[in-house]
């Protein structure tokens, strides 16, 4: 026994290396950036920090958040913070799992040893557990709460059914695994919400059980219900269960929609085409294309694109699997295949991505203790062999050499992707992380950070990553890039401070529409700014322009509202519709304008607006050029016909003196450059309407 014990752990402290080295090898650089919900995780970390303690946080079960709270509160709010917690399940998902299986088949025909060891090595090298150990996901949880519950719940089976004979084995020691599993069980309902399965999965094991006593004769009930009953043994299992869920129970009870908050995701939840069973069926074979077929669409849950499982893994996978349905009436396999089976549901009940990596999170574990079945398998037939010794011996050295290329592309695949830079931006948008250390860096006290919310509400999403690493000292506000509330929100947002910080992208909005989603294309805010504020400067840091404005005592901004009649038909039958203009103070001569549109035909032609100001010789004097965009940052080939826009520009560089005489000249532009007719000179509204600023 002492030799099995040092058997054991050195083979687990071999494993730990492998494990600990792919989910902690670069932790800091991959994956980029830092996802929005990673930093949902750590935004109510810093709530539960600041004395904020509950069972549930919105639509997240709660234990995964603790565990960030005390990384954060030793390694401050920076992405490693939260996911390091990460790292360090998954790492210690990998010996937990050679413990169950090497108990779940100690009563099997099997090498338990042998078996246990191959399933926590794929585990280890795992592409797909090594992606979600790196990532601040709450679902990391369930695979090692789920595992450690049902080692400690074969661990009290097999002291019960004298499986495991010690001279240690006592009822009171037998009914404490019970008890120590129901435990764990119970946590597991805090991890992540597919753990809200997990309970059908125990269901067969439970009959299968009883239906094994009543059908073994008195000799196997005598033994069990002489010294622990069976069904004392599961009421202390279950009994535990739930009084560690309770709590979070209640919580449900007083407020259902927590408990639903998800089911928007779910197949059940909306109407198809096809009737339900049609629908399931697909989704099943969907999902189970993962293992060796298809990819995770979500570039988040596969960042190179590729299936679960490798060629040779499915087809290991697949002898074991068969071999468990050929001995489903024996307990171990088939816990083996309800535990499987089970916990593919919650990506089967998903619509419409699949497969999902994620949601298929809790059948990690089992899903590759079948293709290390298929292999124990193979070696057992190769020694029933006449040339048993040779061909085990080559078996042995292709295994390993197949567990070394393994490793060699999971470490190709995961680190250094096949996949567009672009789309590991749109994955995991590390932008925000940028601006948040750039906001770190020029924080001023007096000052106010100004961010852009888009006109999406999910986006606002995006910005839990400023919430959460941004630490300095000026307030950050967030204005909404809406033209009848923004001057208002900004109003409120510089009350009382001298300088405004505004950040900007510098990128051209057309180019890369989905980059800039989230900034102000249109410029509204700028636009409101330079009507009364002083530019001080502009910083570019890491693709940003850092605008700092230096705002006035009383600033109040505004949209100019009265507009002048047009009636103007343009470029492709784009109507201008009427103009608005103020004059800013003598001592920055500019001028305000907002041009109004309208569509009669949809356009084929992306136009930028020019206005420029013009002598009575028609020469310009100042002028302006924007690319003209609609409230969504939609160019002008995606306005839809009778479709009305806004667009704002800021004339600067007037002349001094007073303005009569002068004209504003509007012209479209096309993609080449090629001018389109602009306003006639009977038609170009006076600039000397801006001599008055109070003047429309």
């Amino acid at each position: 026994m002492r030799r099995a014990a040092r058997v054991d752990i050195v083979t687990i402290l071999v494993l730990l290396c492998i494990a600990a080295f792919f989910r902690f090898h670069r932790l800091q650089e991959v994956p980029i950036g830092l996802w929005r919900d990673e930093a949902a995780n750590g935004l109510e970390a810093l709530r539960v920090l600041d004395g904020l303690h509950g069972v549930f946080f919105g639509t997240r079960e709660p234990m995964f958040i603790y565990l960030v709270a005390v990384s954060v509160a030793l390694l401050g709010r920076n992405p490693l913070a939260i996911r390091i917690v990460a790292a360090i399940v998954g790492t210690a998902t990998i010996p937990v799992t050679y413990l169950l299986v090497k108990e779940l088949l100690v009563s099997t025909r099997h090498r338990a040893r042998l078996v246990a060891c191959l399933t926590s090595l794929w585990l280890a090298t795992s592409y797909w557990h090594i992606n979600f150990s790196r990532l601040g996901f709450r679902g990391i949880l369930l695979p090692l709460l789920s595992t450690l519950s049902f080692y400690l719940l074969w661990r009290g089976w097999n002291e019960l059914t004298h499986t495991r004979r010690t001279s240690a084995s006592r009822p009171s020691l037998t009914l404490l695994w019970f008890a120590v599993s129901g435990l764990r069980f119970g946590l597991t309902m805090y991890t992540y919400t597919p753990a809200r399965f997990l309970p059908i999965a125990v269901l067969p094991f439970l009959a299968h059980a009883l239906w094994r006593n009543w059908k073994t004769g008195p000799h196997l009930r005598e033994t069990l219900f002489s010294s622990l009953p069976l069904a004392k043994a599961f009421s202390v299992f279950g009994l535990a269960a739930l009084l560690v869920v309770a709590p979070l129970g209640l919580h449900f009870l007083t407020n259902p929609r927590s408990f639903l908050a998800r089911s928007g995701v779910s197949v059940l939840g909306v109407s198809h085409d096809e009737p339900l069973p049609v629908v399931l069926g697909e989704n099943t074979l969907r999902q189970l294309g993962m293992f060796g077929f298809v990819a995770d669409p979500n570039t988040r849950h596969d960042p190179a694109g590729r299936p679960a499982f490798d060629l040779l893994t499915l087809s290991f996978f697949i002898i074991g699997l068969m071999l468990s349905i050929r001995r489903n009436r024996e307990t171990p396999y088939l816990f083996a295949l309800a535990w499987f089976s089970v916990m593919l549901l919650p990506a089967v009940l998903t619509f419409p991505e699949l497969p999902h990596f994620l949601r298929a999170i809790g059948a990690l574990p089992v899903a590759y203790v079948f293709p290390a079945l298929g292999v124990e398998k193979a070696w057992q037939w190769l020694r029933a062999e006449e040339a048993s010794i040779k061909l085990s011996s080559a078996f042995a050295g292709l295994l390993a050499v197949s567990f070394a290329l393994m490793g060699f592309f999971t470490y190709r695949d995961y680190f250094s992707p096949k996949v567009e830079e672009i789309e590991l931006v749109k994955a995991f948008d590390p932008r925000f992380v940028e601006i948040a250390s750039v906001m770190n860096e020029l924080d001023e006290p007096d000052s106010v950070w100004i961010i852009p919310v888009g006109p999406n509400g999910e986006q606002r999403m995006a910005y839990f990553v400023i919430d959460f690493l941004y630490q300095g000292q000026a307030p950050h506000f967030y204005v909404h890039l809406d033209e009848s509330t923004a001057p208002q929100e900004l109003s409120l947002a510089c009350e009382g401070r001298k300088r405004a910080m505004i950040l900007n992208r510098t990128k051209d909005p057309l180019s890369q529409p989905w980059f800039d989603l989230y900034s102000d294309s249109k410029g509204l805010i700028q636009f409101l700014l330079d009507q009364q504020a002083y530019r001080m400067r502009s910083t570019m840091v890491d693709g940003l322009d850092v605008l700092e404005y230096e705002l006035p005592s009383d600033a109040t901004f505004s949209m100019p509202s009265q507009f002048a009649p047009l009636d103007v038909v343009l470029e492709e039958r784009l109507r201008l519709t009427g103009i608005a203009c103020e004059c800013g103070s003598s001592s920055a001569p500019h001028a305000s304008i907002v041009l109004r549109w309208k569509v009669e035909e949809q356009a084929t032609t992306d136009y930028t607006v020019r206005v420029a100001l013009e002598d009575d010789a028609g020469r310009a004097v100042t002028s302006v050029d924007k690319v003209l965009l609609s409230s969504q940052a939609r160019p002008t080939s995606e306005w839809d016909a009778g479709q009305e826009e806004i667009d704002y520009l800021i004339l600067s560089g007037l002349p001094g003196e007073p303005l009569e005489g002068y004209n504003i000249s509007i012209t479209l532009v096309g993609p080449r450059g090629d001018e389109g007719p602009s306003l006639s000179k009977e038609r170009l509204v006076s600039a000397a309407l801006c001599n008055q600023p109070d003047t429309p």
